[in-house]
């Protein structure tokens, strides 16, 4: 009778929930200087605000990499004690999600820095298409970086190769962030507190075929 009351579908939404809500919560607190350097700190493109703002969105990845490895086992468990596998997540995994975040970041950095100041010609376009490629790499090494250890070399290897091999999830990744952003912009107490979880929510759903094939290739590779 117990197992039938958590098999509900009531009760596996009231866990997403109560999921959503406290992810969002936990990223806000990770990242409460990003927050207040919004809040507080103009937007002028001096130098630094933008090394604040550097020194600010360190804390972002490890938080999000949490998040999403938390938010991944909700959707495989249905109900998990959301608040101390979250916390855990970023203690045990910091360092792991760190690493790449930096390089990423700093790569993100330096291409706006070049982007705004290189006058206005076609060649900008090629900067703003590294960005969008270094951003959406992002993405995918956060995901497998939270359910696979891989070296760092390893790892921007094989995010790229995905992220090139299953186009449609990329695209559609592009397509689901649009929506979200212009969601935050009209419905911005919505997008703070549920939006942030829902996103890799729904990307963990889709990068579940990715997370199939490389644990196939694992355990293939281990047997030979």
């Amino acid at each position: 009778m117990k197992k039938e009351f958590y098999d509900r579908p009531f009760y596996i939404i009231t866990n997403y929930i109560i999921g959503f809500f406290l992810g969002s919560i936990y990223l806000g607190i990770c990242n409460i200087l990003l927050l207040l350097y919004f809040v507080f700190i103009t937007n002028s493109q001096n130098n630094l605000n933008l090394f604040l703002l550097f020194i600010f969105l360190i804390p972002l990845g490890p938080s999000l990499g949490a998040l999403y490895s938390t938010n991944g086992k909700l959707l495989r468990e249905k109900d998990i004690e959301f608040s101390s596998y979250f916390w855990n997540s970023y203690k045990n995994n910091f360092v792991s999600h760190l690493k790449p975040w930096l390089i990423e970041l700093t790569t993100i950095t330096l291409l706006l820095i070049d982007y705004y100041q290189i006058p206005q010609s076609g060649f900008r376009i090629v900067f703003a298409i590294l960005l969008v490629i270094i951003f959406l790499l992002s993405l995918f090494t956060l995901a497998i970086n939270s359910i696979f250890q891989l070296k760092l070399k390893d790892l921007f290897m094989v995010s790229l190769y995905y992220m090139i091999k299953k186009l449609p999830i990329t695209i559609l990744k592009i397509i689901i962030i649009g929506l979200a952003y212009a969601l935050c912009k009209n419905i911005p107490i919505i997008s703070l507190v549920f939006i942030p979880s829902i996103l890799f929510f729904i990307f963990y759903y889709y990068d579940k075929i990715i997370f199939i094939e490389l644990k196939n290739r694992s355990l293939s590779s281990s047997n030979n």
